[in-house]
């Protein structure tokens, strides 16, 4: 079977290279400055570079230079663009950390060493009474900030890309472009997006980040209700692929997990997301895929808990994040933040799912003229949407069914399914007032 689904793709599945990603980046995460001079400060500096390069590390999109070739730069007056030839890295992280009285205060900025240009930079000012707290959480946010799929360091390979002809191209950049595609979530950049991102694992099979991104691209498409029996199989092929080629790569467990979620076997989709937050258990990414599960592993309370702490990680979270924010509110009975979160990720980013939510989160927020207004918006975007369709869709928990069930019915959602769109599903679920139709 999964070799059917392999052919099915079109790609070049049949090969299992070891190469590794052509243009890949690389980063040198310089020891920050001690301004002050003292030792308790300076263990501070020593420990944010540490803690850094290790939160780094975890990205395998790049490469992170370890801390002892960067040792060396310490206390000296540095080039950057030397240090980009020395090291062979095209960006540079560098800081300093200041403790005056009782208050701690850190620089972080990111160069491009080609060009010897400050690509970002930030400054935190915190008492000092937590140091190993603010050390922490500095070094959370500095990671997820640079890296990830919305991280500077893509971003600044998007802008490069953009600026090539498009034959000229390599497998990494293919797949920066795609992943900038596959954020806008709408029909025409997810197919954009798997157009790009097929390219990128035919030009480079091993590249394990691109059958991550293509399970997303599958996985998007088919809850837009775009051909939702392919695209789920060839997105549970696309999980398989990337955990196979990098057992390493906590995305490449969380995509597998969710791959299973879908097929009902929440039990290995929990764990798998269990192992992936133990490999990295500073990733915002992760956290938010997570976050979008836990209700559906009987945890609803955890996802809504969680949310608070993803946008702690990642302040400058990605916009498609508030659709499993607003899941998790919804789920966990808290409705006014659910709509916020809605709100907040658009309407033009809905699929066929969140429009429920939504709208059941209005309803049972009692706001029922604006549930009805979104109700009509979302059946002029998806003329089949029903009640018995979302309960349908695999990947709910019973308890996440009876919840979309009866805020939809309070939404003023039409109850029942078309008999031709029932008859693709197998065994599908019907409503008691659907059943003698």
């Amino acid at each position: 079977m999964l070799a059917l689904l392999l052919v099915l793709t079109g790609a070049a599945w049949q090969f299992w290279p070891s190469a590794t990603v052509s243009g890949k980046p690389s980063v040198a995460v310089l020891p920050f400055d001690n301004y002050v001079g003292d030792e308790a400060t300076g263990r501070l500096a020593d420990g944010l570079t540490e803690d850094i390069i290790t939160d780094l590390a975890r990205f395998p999109e790049f490469t992170v230079i370890a801390h002892n070739s960067t040792e060396t730069y310490k206390g000296k007056a540095i080039d950057v663009r030397e240090i980009g030839k020395a090291l062979d890295v095209g960006f540079v992280v560098e800081g300093s950390i200041a403790r005056e009285a009782d208050r701690v205060r850190v620089t972080a900025q990111l160069i491009d060493t080609k060009q010897g240009r400050h690509l970002w930079s930030q400054r935190w000012d915190r008492p000092d009474k937590e140091v190993f707290i603010i050390q922490a959480e500095i070094a959370e946010q500095i990671s997820n900030r640079l890296g990830g799929g919305a991280g500077l360091v893509q971003e600044t390979g998007r802008i490069a890309a953009h600026r090539k002809v498009p034959g000229n191209l390599n497998a990494y950049e293919l797949y920066l472009l795609g992943t900038e595609r596959l954020e806008q979530l709408d029909q025409a950049n997810l197919e954009a997006a798997l157009s790009l991102l097929t390219q990128a694992v035919q030009s480079d099979p091993g590249l394990a980040r691109g059958w991550v991104e293509l399970f997303h691209t599958h996985d998007l498409l088919a809850g837009l209700g775009i051909e939702p029996e392919r695209n789920r199989a060839l997105a549970d092929a696309a999980a398989e692929r990337a955990l196979t080629l990098d057992p390493s790569d906590p995305e490449a467990h969380a995509v597998y997990g969710s791959s299973l979620g879908m097929r009902g076997d929440f039990a290995r989709a929990e764990a798998e997301y269990e192992a992936a937050m133990r490999m990295a258990p500073n990733a915002a990414e992760i956290l938010i895929f997570y976050i979008g599960w836990a209700s559906t592993f009987g945890k609803p309370e955890r996802g809504a808990d969680l949310v608070e702490r993803a946008i702690q990680l990642d302040p400058n979270y990605p916009g498609w994040a508030n659709r499993p924010f607003g899941l998790a509110y919804f789920m966990a009975g808290r409705y006014p933040e659910a709509v916020t979160m809605f709100e907040r990720l658009g309407i033009e980013r809905h699929n066929r799912w969140s429009w429920a939510a939504h709208a059941g989160a209005l309803a049972a927020a009692e706001r029922r003229t604006e549930a009805a207004a979104l109700v009509a918006r979302a059946m002029a975007a998806h003329p089949d949407l029903s009640i018995e369709l979302i309960a349908n869709e695999p990947g709910w928990s019973d308890a996440e069914r009876r919840r979309f069930i009866n805020t939809m019915r309070l939404a003023g959602f039409p109850a029942c399914t078309k008999p031709e769109v029932l008859a693709k599903i197998e065994k599908p679920l019907r409503l008691p007032e659907c059943a003698s139709l």
